[in-house]
């Protein structure tokens, strides 16, 4: 087998599992006494961790498997197959690890899943709208425009009910169609 691939087969879960486990408790923090932090929930991020150590196993195991003539498959190839799983799914981990909302009495920080934390003024939304599919909290994602272009999307794997409750301008909310919850 190539060694490289099972470095990485090897590496990127164990990486990810001391990340998770010794990296700053991703907790959401309600009533400070000047903002409020939302983030994604580590039960969520610790199963991406975890399936990620499970698709590792898996990947060696079959790969050993083929490197003994059990499977007909190129070791190579294989280890290979699953070691884009485990690049994509640290990537996306690493990403939604970053995630977060703080709001503020006045304005709110949201530090995207990619790019520069971005800061809106509760009072230059134009409008809110509802947009993709229900995440596991129920909701979906929120798209906030400022100044007649999008600023921000609120992704629904966080608490954005808590987040419209600071904002505080359910005016903006469309009044017609579908429901968010």
């Amino acid at each position: 087998m190539d060694v490289l691939l099972v470095v990485v087969a090897l590496a990127v879960p164990v990486i990810a599992l001391v990340f998770e486990h010794v990296g700053n408790v991703r907790i959401t923090e309600r009533h400070h006494s000047h903002h409020d932090t939302y983030v994604v929930s580590a039960e969520f991020t610790r199963s991406i961790v975890l399936a990620m150590a499970f698709m590792a196993a898996l990947g060696l195991l079959i790969a050993w498997l083929c490197e003994q003539d059990v499977f007909g498959a190129d070791e190579g190839t294989v280890l290979t197959f699953f070691d884009a799983f485990l690049v994509t799914s640290f990537l996306l981990w690493a990403a939604i690890c970053r995630y977060r909302v703080s709001t503020f009495g006045d304005c709110m920080a949201v530090t995207p899943l990619v790019g520069p934390k971005v800061w809106v003024r509760y009072d230059r939304i134009d409008r809110l709208e509802w947009s993709g599919l229900r995440a596991g909290t129920g909701f979906r994602n929120l798209v906030v425009w400022v100044d007649g272009r999008r600023a921000v999307t609120l992704l629904g794997i966080v608490d954005v009910e808590q987040i419209l409750m600071s904002i505080d301008r359910f005016d903006l909310l469309p009044t017609s169609g579908r429901r968010h919850a």
